[in-house]
């Protein structure tokens, strides 16, 4: 994988390469690139893609200033794609790649020409006030893996093939504990105002370009918030487990192409 020089950290991509309209594929939390690759060979000769592993995660570096904020890492995509010379990309994110999608765009409205959040409700009211109660659990060194295999073993469904599964599981064991931990903190240090009011800029924040939720289950009630945020925000559900991508592939890619179309 190419490596990507940045002030603190070294990050690794993936890079398909050629003068084509650029997709950019977000991993989630103690997830890898390697995640997208099933994706990455339909799309090849159509797009450019580009996948990077996050700070901390697959092969990317530890940050030298342990920093792991959303700021960060978008911050990172923003500057790859600067110096990869990509305009306008389309960006993927699955999960908590989505919430950084989502982040990118209301940091940077103007940087992509759409946006897909796969599996990641951005309004994290409840989710945040729920997860509160696991802070200790989450946070301790003692038990935070414990707590990433639980929640791992509840989002993998039997549908998806052996070989991704080993490949989830293997990439979320070798992900490091601090680097896990710190990807939580804002759930944990936004007052729960705070968290509302960055909810609602997340949403608001689909509307400043063509964008799509896919999800593996139906989210009536956050959809209604989507259309109050973000009008015109698209929706699709594939019913699976939480990585749409791996156990869903030709549905995924039909979605996609019909949301590639819709930006032409």
């Amino acid at each position: 994988m190419p490596a990507f020089e940045r002030p603190t950290v070294t990050l690794h991509y993936e890079d398909t390469g050629g003068d084509l309209p650029a997709v950019v594929f977000l991993h989630g939390w103690c997830d890898s690139s390697g995640g997208w690759s099933g994706l990455t060979p339909a799309l090849r000769g159509r797009f450019r893609c580009i996948a990077p592993d996050m700070r901390g995660h697959g092969q990317s570096g530890l940050p030298r200033d342990y920093c792991y904020s959303a700021e960060a890492l978008s911050n990172d995509v923003a500057a790859l794609c600067e110096s990869l010379g990509v305009l306008r990309p389309v960006v993927i994110g699955h999960s908590f790649g989505g919430y950084l999608a989502a982040d990118i765009s209301r940091r940077f409205p103007r940087f992509a020409r759409g946006v897909v959040v796969e599996d990641q409700v951005l309004d994290l009211r409840g989710f945040g006030g729920q997860m509160r109660s696991l802070a200790g659990v989450i946070r301790s060194p003692e038990t935070h893996m414990a707590f990433r295999k639980q929640l791992f073993a509840s989002m993998i469904s039997s549908a998806m093939p052996q070989a991704d599964r080993d490949l989830v599981l293997r990439t979320m064991e070798a992900t490091p504990v601090e680097v896990g931990q710190a990807l939580w903190a804002p759930l944990f240090e936004f007052t729960l105002s705070e968290l509302g009011e960055r909810s609602d800029a997340l949403m608001a924040a689909l509307g400043n370009q063509p964008s799509l939720s896919l999800d593996s289950q139906p989210q009536p009630d956050y959809y209604s918030k989507l259309e109050e945020f973000a009008p015109g925000t698209r929706t699709k559900v594939i019913e699976s487990g939480h990585w749409v991508h791996l156990e869903r592939r030709a549905d995924v890619l039909g979605a996609l192409d019909r949301f590639f179309a819709s930006l032409e």
